[in-house]
C-alpha cells in the first residue's frame, strides 16, 4: 500500500517498461497520438503515449464532473469486476474525482498529493485499492469544458512509481495537453459540420456556446429543451455575458456558469459557454455520511471491528489492536455475518459498500 509517512522506495518491475524518449519508438506513438486528433480513439492513444514514457502495470481513463459522478471511459489489463467495483461502490470516495469537485486544474497529480484523513480514505485506500491490487497511481488531468475533466492513469501493482518516473510525467505533459487542447478544438470545429464528430463526451449537461459578438455557435437539444421551458435562461446568459469565467448566475431554481475560450479556440475564438448546472451535492450524499448511514445496525465495538476488517487486518491483528481474545472478534464478527445474512469476511464488506451504493 502507498504510504505517505514513509519514504518513496524504489519502483519494483512492471508489466509494461518505459522506452527511450529519442527513440523511434517514442517518436512513431507520438505520431499516432496526432494522427488520430479527433477521432474517437485519441484519449487510448494518448494515455498509451504516456505509458510508453512510465514503467507501468494498467491504466484507466476516467471523466470527472464537478456536478456528476464518475465515468470510466477505458481501461487496459484491469479486471471487469474491479471496474464495476468502482462504478458501482467506490466512485463516490475516489479522491481524485473529489480534488476536481474542489476546483482542480490539470496537470500530473499523484496519490498522496490527494491523500486525507476520513473514512472515504480509508474506504478507496485501503479497501478498494486492495481488491482492484494497486499499489499506487499517477493521474494526469485534462480540462475539457465546463465542468469536466478526463483523468488519465498509470497504475504499480507493485512498488511505486519512482522519481525519474514523476519527472517523467511532468516533462512530457504540456506536450499530452497540447495534443488534448487540439483534440478538444477539433471536435468543436466540427460541430459546424451537421454530420461531423460527436462530442458527448465532453458536452453532457444542456450547453450553449457563443462567439466573443454574442452570436450563437451552438446549443445542444439539452439546453433548447431547457431555453422553452425557462424563459429566464435567456437573463440568464446576457447578466454573464461580461462576467468573468467561472462565475455563476443563480436565480430560482436555474444556476448557469459561463466559461471562456482562448483567442485560439477554433469553434468560437474568445467566445463563451454557458452551462445549465445541476443541484450542487446536499449533505446527505456524503462520503462519511453515507459510511456512517451503512453502519448503523452494529453496535460500536462491531462498527470498530468491521472498519478494521475492511482494512485488510487479520482476526489476530484485531485482536491485538484492540486488546481482545481472538474468541471474541470471531464471535463479534458471527453476529455481523447474522446481522446481514451474509456468510464471510469478504461478503460482508460487499454488503455495506452496496448499502452505501444504494443510499
Amino acid at each position: 500500500m502507498v504510504d505517505a509517512d514513509h519514504p518513496r522506495p524504489a519502483a519494483l518491475s512492471a508489466r509494461y517498461s518505459a522506452v527511450r524518449l529519442n527513440s523511434p519508438d517514442w517518436f512513431a506513438r507520438v505520431g499516432d497520438v496526432a494522427r488520430s486528433i479527433g477521432s474517437d480513439r485519441f484519449h487510448r492513444e494518448l494515455v498509451e503515449l504516456a505509458g510508453a514514457a512510465i514503467n507501468h502495470d494498467a491504466c484507466w481513463i476516467i471523466r470527472y464532473s464537478r456536478v456528476a459522478p464518475p465515468d470510466v471511459l477505458y481501461t487496459k489489463d484491469v479486471a471487469s469486476d474491479v471496474v464495476a467495483y468502482y462504478s458501482n461502490l467506490y466512485s463516490s470516495v475516489d479522491p481524485f474525482s473529489e480534488y476536481w469537485r474542489n476546483n482542480g486544474s490539470p496537470g500530473v497529480l499523484m496519490l498522496n498529493d490527494v491523500r486525507s484523513p476520513g473514512q472515504s480514505w480509508d474506504m478507496y485506500h485501503k479497501v478498494f485499492q486492495t481488491l482492484a491490487s494497486i499499489s499506487d497511481e499517477l493521474g494526469m488531468f485534462f480540462s475539457t469544458v465546463g465542468h469536466c475533466c478526463f483523468g488519465l492513469f498509470l497504475e504499480r501493482e507493485t512498488g511505486r512509481f519512482s522519481q525519474t518516473d514523476i519527472e517523467r510525467a511532468r516533462l512530457i505533459f504540456p506536450m499530452l495537453e497540447g495534443f488534448h487542447r487540439s483534440h478538444l478544438g477539433a471536435l468543436f470545429n466540427d460541430l459546424r459540420n451537421p454530420r461531423g464528430a460527436q462530442v458527448e463526451g465532453f458536452i453532457t449537461r444542456p450547453t450553449l456556446i457563443e462567439d466573443r459578438f454574442g452570436v450563437d455557435v451552438f446549443a445542444n437539444d439539452a439546453w433548447r429543451d431547457a431555453a422553452r421551458r425557462a424563459p429566464a435562461l435567456a437573463d440568464a446568459v446576457e447578466a454573464l455575458r461580461v462576467a468573468p469565467a467561472g462565475t455563476i448566475h443563480a436565480s430560482g431554481p436555474l444556476s448557469v456558469k459561463v466559461e471562456v475560450f482562448d483567442r485560439d479556440f477554433p469553434l468560437a475564438p474568445g467566445g463563451r459557454m454557458y452551462v445549465l448546472d445541476a443541484p450542487q451535492r446536499g449533505a446527505e450524499d456524503d462520503p462519511d455520511r453515507l459510511l456512517e448511514d451503512a453502519l448503523g445496525i452494529f453496535t460500536p465495538r462491531e462498527r470498530e471491528i468491521l472498519l478494521l476488517l475492511m482494512n485488510g487486518q487479520t482476526t489476530g491483528e484485531i485482536a491485538q489492536k484492540l486488546s481482545l481474545s481472538k474468541g471474541t472478534i470471531k464471535n463479534c464478527r458471527l453476529r455481523m455475518y447474522r446481522k446481514t445474512g451474509v456468510g464471510s469476511e469478504r461478503a460482508l464488506v460487499k454488503h455495506v459498500m452496496q448499502s452505501i451504493g444504494a443510499r
